[in-house]
């Protein structure tokens, strides 16, 4: 039979991805007194969490939103559009673009908005709360969130998005040309117009913020171990089996943050999220003379240019392929010199550059909560564009639902996580 007990300190917990999602979990579950193994086939950081733009954003706005079917087409014939899409891609993830679609409806965009927001609003006090004491403390800096439009069309085209955050109550401020000149002197002079979110974080380096929360979390007691889990199986009494290539490990829960590869994990536990690979890019550049304050978002060639505290960075594109197939660096490279236009002297030699997957949803929303097979078991995965963001505040979440379960206190009442649940 099936253990329904409660979570509770004192027990072991498996978390299966040190990314930041994993990572902020560790970290989380360490502090309310879980004896935590932290696990992934590769070093801390080295994911998804390696090559962001840095920002902890208080967004509101899903990807599927009304109109934007009509616009895919031009996109895809765009050398230098924000997407691509593999035709064997496009064939093998049919039902998750069908999805897709749905969600692009006005009643489901608006839904999933509200929901979207009851995370974010939160993300950037809970990473404070998270990285409080920690070397981490010094990399997050208070600057908000900037987009900038280069022309009055592109101002006007983003209306939609910045009516998602003004329905939801999220603070932003419009911009005019002379404003955004003074908060970014040294951007190109042709950009008319700004929305700056000014509750947004930016984290200077979001891989060596992944390093410091697993190291918190082993000085805490978490074990982080290197090793690729190959097999999950339920027990009669719920608990997860979990075999590696080096280990076989029964600990009393398992949380999945694997990303991009949660998805054959929670089919073994009873589930077929709507998740993809996403793939992402980034080229990094030498620090300029003149830089950026913040990361900038240019919105008419979806890139972002982002001071990170080892060189510029540019980040790009939504690529959907097989989640194991090559980067293709073609986009990113004819973006280049667009990012000599937005940020003048900048030196735009390639110094690196960088392939991540991000784990997509077609409606924006994460999977967290726990598992059908079993609720020893805990999904948090599926964060598509917003992992750094929303890592902290899912841990928290989690956390504070799993101990008031325990306690029978239910005085938490931002945890309800039913929206987000494997089956939706």
């Amino acid at each position: 039979m099936t253990d329904h007990s409660p979570a509770q300190p004192g027990e072991t917990l498996l978390i299966l991805g040190a990314g930041l999602v994993g990572s902020a979990a560790a970290v989380t579950f360490a502090r309310r007194g879980f004896k935590v193994t932290l696990m992934d086939r590769d070093l801390p950081g080295s994911g998804a969490s390696h090559g962001n733009a840095g920002g902890i954003v208080p967004s509101a706005s899903p990807l599927a939103q009304p109109g934007l079917p009509f616009d895919v087409p031009k996109m895809l014939f765009d050398p230098l559009g924000p997407l691509s899409l593999k035709p064997l891609q496009a064939i093998k993830s049919f039902p998750w673009f069908l999805r897709f679609l749905k969600e692009c409806s006005a009643a489901r965009a608006e839904e999933n908005s509200i929901a979207l927001y009851a995370l974010t609003r939160d993300a950037a006090p809970a990473w404070k709360e998270l990285v409080r004491g920690t070397p981490a403390e010094s990399l997050l800096r208070d600057v908000g969130w900037l987009k900038v439009y280069s022309s009055e069309d592109g101002f006007r085209n983003h209306a939609p998005e910045r009516d998602f955050l003004t329905r939801r109550g999220a603070p932003l401020e419009l911009l005019s040309q002379d404003e955004l000149r003074r908060m970014e002197p040294n951007l190109a002079k042709f950009f008319v117009r700004a929305m700056w979110q000014p509750d947004g974080l930016f984290v200077r380096n979001p891989r060596r913020l992944c390093e410091i929360m697993a190291e918190t979390a082993r000085v805490l007691g978490a074990a982080v171990l290197q090793e690729q889990a190959t097999d999950l199986a339920v027990q009669p009494d719920g608990r997860v089996v979990v075999a590696t290539d080096r280990a076989i490990h029964r600990p009393d829960r398992v949380m999945i943050c694997a990303g991009a590869y949660s998805k054959r994990f929670a089919k073994q536990l009873g589930a077929a999220p709507m998740l993809v690979a996403e793939r992402g890019y980034h080229a990094m550049f030498d620090v300029p003379e003149k830089g950026l304050e913040r990361p900038v978002f240019w919105v008419e060639n979806s890139m972002v240019l982002c001071p990170m505290e080892h060189g510029m960075r540019l980040t790009t594109q939504s690529e959907f392929a097989d989640i194991d197939a090559p980067p293709d660096f073609r986009r990113l490279e004819r973006l280049v010199a667009e990012a000599g236009r937005m940020l003048p002297g900048l030196d735009t030699t390639i110094r690196d550059r960088w392939m991540g997957r991000r784990p997509s949803t077609p409606d924006s929303l994460p999977y967290l909560g726990p598992a059908p097979a079993t609720p020893r078991a805990y999904f948090n995965f599926g964060h598509n564009h917003l992992g750094l963001t929303l890592s902290a505040v899912s841990a928290r979440r989690a956390a504070d639902a799993w101990m008031d379960a325990w306690t029978g206190r239910n005085d938490h009442s931002s945890h309800d996580l039913s929206k987000y649940r494997a089956l939706r």
